[in-house]
This record gives C-alpha cells, structure tokens and sequence, in this order.
C-alpha cells in the first residue's frame, strides 16, 4: 500500500512539472477618462482593447468622469487605493487634475498623460497630437481657402482644457498677416448637442455678426453647426472640423458626404497608449513626449483616405475575430490537456488498485461472512430489545394511567370529607369541636398536596409537564405565598421576613411551577425551625451572571452531610430531616426549577440551620417558544396553601326568594358527590340532577336551567363533549357551566376556557367558594339581560358560547324590526323564522333578556315610536301605523301607560326643550 502512495504522489508531481502554463505577472493599467460620449473617445478605447490582446498579461478599467473635475479625481483617487501598477490620464480640465496626477507620479506610479496635458511635466510619457500645429495648419487652410479675407465663426472644445486652449491660439497665428477675423466664439464643450443649442440660440438673437465659415474644435460640433445652418436656410457658409474619424459617423464620412468641406487628423492614440504602457512596465525606455501628426483631409484626398480606413476597420475586425477564435481554441486545448493528464493519471491508479482490489476480495469475502453472522444475531437481539421496549412503554403507560385514576379516585373521597368539613367550620353549633374540624382539614389538604406532588413527578416523567413562563414582578409573587404562613408563624413565635433590595424585579418563571417549589421549600423550613426562631426569603440580583437568586433560610436542627447529598432523592427518608415526609416535595421542586433551566442548592449545618437556593436566569432567552405563554399573566389559584388557612369560613346565608326561583342542573357521575351538592345547593335554588350524558343533555334541553355544573370525567362520556354540545345549540348557548373535577392540569383548563368554559374548581373544592362562583356567574348574567334590553352591537367572539348568545339576540331583534310595522306579527312568526319552538323561546328570552316574548316586542315598539316622536313631525296616526298598532287611539293609550304622556304631549315637549 506505501508503494502505491508513493507511486501516486511521483505521478501528481510528473503532471505539474509537465504543465507548460506559466503563472505570469499581471498588471493592472487605470484609465481616467475625461468624457466618454463621444466618438472620438469611443474610437480610443477600440484601439486600446485592440492593442491589449497582443498583451495578455495586461488589465485595463476605463472610468468615465463625464465632464466632471471632482468626479475624476476621486476616480483617479480610488485607482490609487487598488493598488493599479500604471495610471493613464486625460484630463477634463489642466488646472484641476494636475495635483492629484503629480501625487501618483510622486508615489512611484508610471503615469501615461493622453490626448490632454496637465499643468506640470510631473508624468512618465505623453500621447496626443500637436493641438497648437492643428490649430495653426486649420489656420492656413482656411487662409488659402477664403484667399486671405472672410469671417470666421469659432466653436469652442471645453475652454478650460488644453486641446481647445492650443487649437484656438495655432489657430489665430494662422491668420496673421491676413484679412481674416474671428467674428464670434461659442462655447460647444466638445459635444454635438451642446454647439447645436448655444449656435441655435445665436442665430435666433435679433442680429448676429455676418461669418463666410465655421470652424469646430472637432468633428461633431461642426457637422451639428451645418445641421442647425441647414435648418435655418444659412446657405454658402463653409464647415471645417477636427478629428477624421473613420467610421460611417466620422469626420471623413462627413466629408465625402459634402457635409464638412475638411476635416484635420487627430489620432487618438489609444494603441500607442497600451505599447508605452507595456515599454514601461517591462522596464524598457519610452521617450516622454510621443506627438501624433496630423493631415488635412479634404476633397482632394477623401477618396484615397476613405478607402484606407475602410480596409484597416476591417482588418481590424478580422484581428478581433481571429482573437476570438483562438481565445476559444486555446480554452479548448487546455481543458482536453487537462482531461487527457486526469485520464491518464486516473488510469494509472486505477490498475494499481485493481491489483490490490483482487487481493484483499477474498480477505473482505471472509470478513463479510463473519459480519453477516454477527448482524444476524444483532437483529434477533434487537428484536427482543424492542419488544421488551414495547412491553415497557406499555407497562409504563399503564402506570401512568393508574396514577391518574388514582388521583381521581383520591380527589372525590377528599371532597366528600372536605366539603362537609368546611360545612361545620361555619357552624357556630360546632364550636366545640373547632380543633378537631381544624385538623381534619389540615390533614385533608395535606393528603391532596402529595397527591399532586405524586402526579406532577409522573408527568415530568413522561415529559407531560411543560413549563409556560410569562415575565412578572418576582417580589409581589412570593408575598402571596410568604403570607399564606403568617398564621403559622404567629402561632409558633417564628419570626418570617422577605428581604429584597429591588422590589420591581420583573422575571420570567412558571407561576404555578414556581409556586409549588416555593411552598415546599417554606413548608421544610416551618417543619424543623423550633418556636421563636426564624424563616428568612432573600431575594438578591446578580448581574454578573444575569441572574436573581432565591434563598429560604431557617434556623432549624440541620441535616447531616449524609442527608444533605441525598435530599433531593426520590422518596430519600434520612435520619432526621427527611424522616418525617414523604420524600416527594424536595424532589419534585428540584425537578421543577431544572425545568426553569434554573438551579437549586443546599447548605446545612446540623444544630445551627438550613438553607435552599434557587438561581434563576434573567431574560427568556434561555427558554424556546413553546415554554413562553402567550399574552399576559392570569390570576390562578393556587391549591398548596388552602391547608394553612385556619380561619373559620363565613356562615352561609339561606337563598333569598328571588334566588329560589332559579334552577341548576348538576352534572355527576359520583353518587354521594352529587347528592352533597344537590343537598348543599338546595337550599338557594331550585336543582336538577344527572348522573351521565345523555340525561345531563336532555334536561339541559327541556328545562334550560340558569346554570349548571360539569364534572369532566364521566364513566358515560366525557364532560368536554357535554360542554361543546350545549355551546353550540342556539336553546343553550347562553347558560353558564362551571366545571367542578379533579382533573387540575392546565392543558384541561385551557381545552375548557377554549370550549366557553365559565368557571373551573378543581376537587376537593370549598362549598363557600363554589356557591360565592355561582352567585357572581348568575349575577353577571343579570347584567347581560340588562345589557340586551338595548340595541347590542355586532361583535365578533372567540368563544363560542358568547358568540352564539350574541347571533341569536341580533337575529331575535332583526326579526323584531323587519315585521314591527305588522300589527299581527307575534311568537308565532318569530318561532318559525328562528327554529324554536314556544317553550323554548319563551324560556331563553326570559333567560337572558327578563322580559316575555311579547312584553320585549311592545318595549321595541314604544322606543321606536319615541324616537319617530322626537325626530320627525310625520302625523301620529302614521307613526302608529309604523310600529303597528292599527288604530292611533290604542296607540295613544298604549304609549301614554308605557311614558305617563300622550304622542302629542311629548313631541310639544321635544320642541320645547
């Protein structure tokens, strides 16, 4: 195998030194251009790029500074920061540019000034025609042409620049020692468009110097001076440019066309540009001053010269396309040479591990039967693994189930002992046994709270419990919780505090999960702090670590080193501290804040005291989307601290008659659960009881009670379906449900709120608390009546039970008002419009609105009438008519009973008031 290596790496080494490229140098040449439009220009950038592909090893980037100073220096500017190996320039204006070109020559940059000089002789060569010998040849040809005298009209190039300045001053040494004069100047600035305006302008001044010919710095700005002179019928002038471009808009197209009567040679320069720049960067001498010359062309010469740079346009051409070709063909040719060297190279390794491949076949065949064996018995293995994983998630389900059933088993017993309890709490005949009531209820809810500490471990267990945290101040929270000991301490001299330096602290935690922990750490520290000593809750920030820290401090008996390790075990039963308990509470509420991704710690010292820290993160970044609660905060209650209230509940008032007139059904499975309720709330209202589904349905349908009570866990069906069937049927939609079961997890609170859920009391409950729900349940709903007694507004709901309350008091009105004006329209009508029958709607209006069917249409009539009273002087006879009674006198009487005055007396009252 280390000779095939080193045979591969001889064989990649063979094929690089055999690559004839070479990574040649390559130079990158800035061109600040000052303007691009013109031909001219366009004409030097060709014959660069010509010129370039002899060199390939050279770059170019043309920037165009459009006629502006400031642009081309910060383009000059930006080429100095690339890092170009050569600057060519051609400045827009001398004055201006020459600065920033002597700084790059200073800096060691070769700078090529082309067409136009700068103010200095700071620079490496310069290209361009003899702009003063082009002027002063112009001069002499038009001498000759005007035979010495005439008036010349003078279009300027930019007059800042040095080729306009040098053309304009050869030009007037050509007409010295002769009868021709300048007569008028214009400012072209190099462009066609440019002279053709400003020339336009002149001529359309009221008087304009008489000229015999026109002479443009350049080619363009002529040819557009003969158009303008065209236009206006200016005939017999003569035009004269500068540049012979070739090309079928140049200067010599334009005089073979008859358009210029001459044109004078102006060579760009372009491929001498890039041959000096070549010179230069290969180190080889240039000579500074490089002068193009320059040659009239007229009609003696143009046929000659036309043709001429026809033929090398094409040559040109052909140049360009054979480059093209061969840049092609050289493409081709390296990528074939590089797929013949892989080919070649692949080949080779290919037989060399052919070879190797034959003689490890049989080995790996060998190997591969061995495999084979051994995968065989891994899949029986874990065949068994997964039924026995099966078994096990069967088995741990059934646990889980079990624990749940229990639960509820557990629960109702509880209530049954719970509720009567708090019965003789409140009876002042059982004074005597006060202690012993009190302790029942004591250990009531202390068997209930093990009972949920068992079911929250379960849950965590199978990944049930999710944390929902919401941000809230910290401070108020744990007050709540801290308060609920008071009576303890007081009972036992112990004094209790809460220490805090920032009471506005806001955090993000779980309230119930949060609660739950808290309450089991002070439970732990009242169990062991003797009388007169203390429980101390510091609350600290730190912001070093973005965290706030809980610490329940107690001046207990102490735990030993041995405990301390163990105290957050599962049912750990220590030698003292958890000897007591049953090893749930602790464990549980090191799982709860780890859930938090917080942590929890214990310091103990046996004889001086114990303390617990919670840290808690700041923020909820360390929480994902689905542990964050939507919206704000609820108030919830909280079940761990109704075992420490020890005052006696108020005695409850007998219902009044008013009360005695409204019914409620009860929903529940549990015989001796339902018989208490019904014996409890008889004595208020009127009750209607149920044992299972169908019957809880049928007589919620008959008799519509005001309300009614649910349990969720039915051996007959599932109280949620109860409640969405009755949300959903418009007969009732409208009655309050209160659902009383021991199933507490938020998710079934949620499911409930969600279905239109009014109230929720888990078992075992408090009867004072359920009957003080019932009485503000119904009262609000008293409110509600009043409410519709006007006209309701069109609201949307998301729940569904206010929604169809809502739909069906806007239909019941609509109906109302559509048949208003008929005097026979009555229940009948409204029955069959609305899909109820007499019983039914009689029972739901009286229900939510107070009123019967016909005493609501009359008070809709009498409002109706009042405002058609008060807004119009339509007769009464037609307004009763409107809300329709027959005749005006019974509506008379009628309106006066229901007002205590007549129509006509109210409406004078109206325009008086």
């Amino acid at each position: 195998m280390k000779i095939q290596l080193w045979v591969v790496m001889l064989l990649v080494a063979a094929f690089f030194s055999c690559n004839p490229e070479k990574d040649d140098t390559t130079y990158k040449i800035g061109f600040s251009q000052c303007v691009s439009g013109d031909a001219w220009r366009r004409a030097m950038h060709q014959e660069m790029y010509r010129e370039l592909s002899f060199y390939p090893e050279l770059t170019l980037e043309i920037k165009d500074a459009k006629g502006d100073n400031a642009t081309q220096i910060r383009q000059i500017r930006e080429f100095l920061d690339e890092g170009i190996d050569l600057l060519i320039v051609s400045p827009n204006e001398s004055e201006p540019i020459t600065p920033i070109v002597e700084e790059a020559f200073q800096n060691g940059i070769p700078v090529i000034v082309i067409d136009r000089k700068t103010s200095s002789n700071l620079y490496t060569a310069y290209i361009g025609g003899d702009n003063y010998e082009v002027g002063q040849t112009a001069g002499q040809y038009i001498r000759n042409l005007l035979k010495g005298q005439g008036r010349v009209l003078e279009i300027w190039g930019l007059q800042g620049s040095s080729p306009a300045i040098e053309r304009h001053n050869g030009l007037t040494k050509g007409f010295q020692g002769s009868g021709i004069e300048i007569v008028t100047s214009i400012k072209g600035e190099w462009e066609k468009d440019t002279a053709k305006n400003r020339l336009k302008q002149h001529f359309e001044s009221d008087e304009f110097p008489e000229f015999d010919l026109i002479f443009g710095h350049n080619d363009v700005m002529a040819i557009g001076a003969q158009e303008i002179c065209k236009n206006l019928g200016i005939e017999e002038k003569k035009f004269i440019g500068v540049d012979a471009l070739p090309g079928p808009y140049g200067g010599i197209q334009a005089v073979t066309d008859g358009i210029l009567d001459a044109t004078f040679l102006y060579p760009t320069g372009g491929d001498v540009a890039i041959e000096i720049a070549h010179k230069i960067l290969a180190d080889e001498q240039v000579v500074k001053e490089n002068i193009l010359q320059t040659a009239v062309v007229d009609s003696t010469n143009i046929r000659i010269m036309k043709q001429q740079t026809d033929k090398i346009i094409d040559q040109q051409n052909n140049i360009t396309r054979q480059k093209e070709r061969i840049d092609v063909q050289m493409e081709i040719y390296r990528n074939q040479r590089t797929f013949l060297f892989g080919f070649g190279l692949t080949l080779f390794v290919a037989i060399i591990s052919l070879a190797y491949v034959f003689k490890s076949l049989r080995e790996k065949q060998e190997i591969n039967e061995e495999l084979k064996n051994k995968n065989d018995e891994i899949l029986q293995q874990k065949d068994k693994v997964l039924t026995l994983s099966k078994k096990a998630e069967e088995a741990t389900q059934q646990k889980f189930d079990f624990f749940t059933n229990i639960s509820h088993e557990f629960r109702t017993p509880l209530t049954l002992i719970q509720a009567p309890v708090e019965d003789l709490l409140a009876n002042k005949d059982t004074a005597p046994f006060k202690p012993d009531l009190l302790l029942i209820r004591k250990n009531t809810m202390r068997l209930l709270r093990l009972v949920n500490q068992l079911m929250d471990l379960r849950k965590i267990d199978h990944a049930k419990m999710k944390v929902k945290a919401v941000e809230q101040e910290l401070i108020p929270f744990l007050e709540d919780i801290i308060n609920s000991f008071d009576k303890t301490a007081q009972n036992q001299g112990i004094t209790l505090r809460l220490l805090a330096d920032n009471r506005t602290l806001k955090v993000w935690y779980d309230p119930m999960m949060l609660d739950k922990v808290m309450f089991n750490l002070l439970s732990n520290a009242f169990k062991f702090t003797p009388d007169h000593g203390s429980v101390i809750v510091k609350v600290t920030e730190k912001p070093l670590s973005n965290s706030v820290c809980i610490r329940v401090e107690d001046t207990g008996t102490g735990m030993s080193q041995e405990d301390a390790s163990h105290v957050f075990d599962r049912f750990y039963q220590g030698e003292t501290y958890s000897a007591t308990g049953s090893g749930i509470g602790l464990a549980l509420s090191k799982e709860l804040i780890e859930l938090h991704h917080g942590e929890i710690h214990l310091e103990s010292t046996p004889g001086i005291g114990t303390s617990f820290e919670v840290t808690l993160q700041m923020g909820k970044a360390h929480f994902n989307e689905a542990e964050i609660l939507k919206g704000t905060a609820t108030q919830y209650f909280s079940e761990e601290s109704i075992g420490l209230l020890e005052e006696v509940a108020p005695h409850v008032s007998r219902g009044t008659k008013e009360d005695k007139e409204q019914t409620l059904l009860i929903i529940e499975d549990d015989q001796q659960i339902r018989q208490y309720l019904c014996q409890q709330l008889s004595a208020h209202y009127n009750i209607l009881e149920a044992e299972n589904f169908e019957v809880g349905i049928a007589k919620a349908l008959d008799k519509l009670p005001d309300l009614i009570t649910c349990d969720l866990m039915l051996k007959q069906g599932n109280g949620f379906d109860i409640i969405k069937k009755l949300k959903d049927d418009v007969r009732t939609s409208h009655i309050p449900i209160i659902v009383i079961t021991a199933k507490s997890g938020l998710e079934e609170r949620i499911e409930g709120i969600k279905l239109g859920v009014d109230d929720y009391i888990s078992k075992p409950f408090s009867f004072t608390l359920l009957l003080e729900r019932i009485k503000m349940l119904l009262a609000n709903r008293q409110k509600l009546r009043e409410h519709y007694l006007h006209e309701l507004p069109i609201e949307k709901s998301k729940t569904p039970g206010i929604a169809t309350d809502k739909k069906f008091i806007n239909s019941f009105n609509a109906i109302i008002e559509q048949h208003l004006s008929n005097p026979q329209f009555g229940v009948n009508t409204i029955c069959e419009e609305i899909g109820l029958s007499r019983g039914q709607l009689y029972r739901k209006v009286k229900t939510m609105l107070g009123y019967s069917v016909n005493d609501y249409i009359n008070r809709v009539r009498m409002k109706k009438a009042k405002r058609l009273l008060a807004e119009n002087d339509a007769p009464i006879a037609d307004i009763a008519f409107q809300v329709g009674f027959s005749t005006s006198a019974y509506f008379s009487t009628a309106f006066k009973s229901y007002f205590g005055s007549t129509p006509s007396e109210f409406r004078d009252q109206c325009k008086k008031g």
